[in-house]
C-alpha cells in the first residue's frame, strides 16, 4: 500500500523547523523519486545525549551489484536546520542483515559520503544525496545477509551496540592519544562473546583505540570471535586466553 504523499500533515509535523516550506518542497521532489518512504516524527539521541524530535524517513533504495538488485533499507533524519545542514543517514538492518563496517559505513551503520560532507544548499538535495548513495553501494555493498541461526544472537548484538554507542559521547581521539608523546593508546576487551565483541565494535568504531586486544578466555565463543573476523577491523588483534597479566599489562 503506498502511502499518499501528504504536504499539509507534513507542514503541521515540521512546526518548529526553522525553513519548513523550504523542506516540505524538497520533501516533495523526493517523494517524486522514491514514493515509498514512510516519514514520522520521532527522538533522535545526539552523541553528547541531547535528544530532539526530528522528522526522519525509511525505506530501500535499489542497489544494482554484481547483476543483482538489493533493495538496501535506509533511514534519514532531517535536522531542523535544513537544508542549510545534511540529513543524519543510518543503514536500517533486519535481524538477518550484518552490517558491513567500510569506507562510507561504520559498526552502528552511520553512512558517510563526500556527499554529506561538501553539502551546500542550494546545490545539495537530498535525491543528489540518495543517489551517490546507491553509487557508493553498488562498489560496495554495505550489508550482507547472515545464516538464520545467528539472527537471534545479531539482535541481542545491534541492541548492545545501541546501547553503547548511546552512552559513549563523541569523545575526541586528541584525548585519547597524545600525539607528541606518540603514546599507543592500547584498550583490551575481555571475553569473546557478544558483549565483548560489541564492545569491540563500539571501541573500534569510534576511533578511540590505537590498538584493540580482544582477550578470548574460554572456548565456547568460537562463535563469536568468528563473527569478528568477518568484520575484519583494524588495529584489532584477537588473542586466545595465555597469561591474562601480560595480555592486560603488556
Amino acid at each position: 500500500m503506498e502511502m499518499e504523499f501528504d504536504c499539509e500533515s507534513l507542514r503541521r509535523l515540521l512546526g518548529k523547523y526553522k525553513f519548513r516550506d523550504l523542506t516540505v518542497e524538497e520533501l516533495k521532489n523526493v517523494n517524486r523519486f522514491f514514493p515509498h518512504f514512510r516519514y514520522s516524527m520521532d527522538t533522535y539521541v545526539f552523541k553528547d545525549s541531547s535528544q530532539k524530535d526530528l522528522l526522519n524517513f525509511t525505506g530501500t533504495i535499489p542497489v544494482m551489484y554484481h547483476g543483482n538488485t538489493y533493495n538496501i533499507p535506509i533511514r534519514l533524519w532531517i535536522l531542523d536546520s535544513h537544508p542549510f545542514a545534511p540529513p543524519i543517514c543510518f543503514l536500517k538492518p533486519t535481524a538477518n542483515m550484518g552490517v558491513s563496517v567500510g569506507k562510507h559505513v561504520d559498526a552502528q551503520g552511520r553512512i558517510y559520503l563526500p556527499y554529506l560532507q561538501n553539502w551546500s544548499h542550494p546545490k545539495s538535495v537530498i535525491v543528489g544525496l540518495i543517489k551517490e548513495m546507491i553509487a557508493k553501494f553498488q562498489e560496495e555493498l554495505p550489508l550482507y545477509s547472515l545464516p538464520s541461526s545467528d539472527e537471534a544472537r545479531q539482535v541481542d548484538l545491534l541492541a548492545y551496540i545501541a546501547k553503547i554507542t548511546e552512552g559513549v559521547s563523541d569523545i575526541n581521539s586528541k584525548h585519547w592519544a597524545n600525539h607528541e608523546h606518540k603514546t599507543v593508546n592500547k584498550v583490551t576487551v575481555v571475553g569473546g562473546g557478544e558483549l565483548g565483541i560489541a564492545c569491540t565494535l563500539a571501541i573500534s568504531a569510534k576511533g578511540i583505540a590505537d590498538r584493540l586486544v580482544l582477550l578470548d578466555l574460554s572456548e565456547e565463543t568460537k562463535g563469536g570471535v568468528m563473527d569478528l573476523d568477518i568484520f575484519n577491523l583494524p588495529n584489532v588483534e584477537i588473542s586466545k586466553g595465555g597469561d591474562l597479566h601480560s595480555q592486560l599489562f603488556g
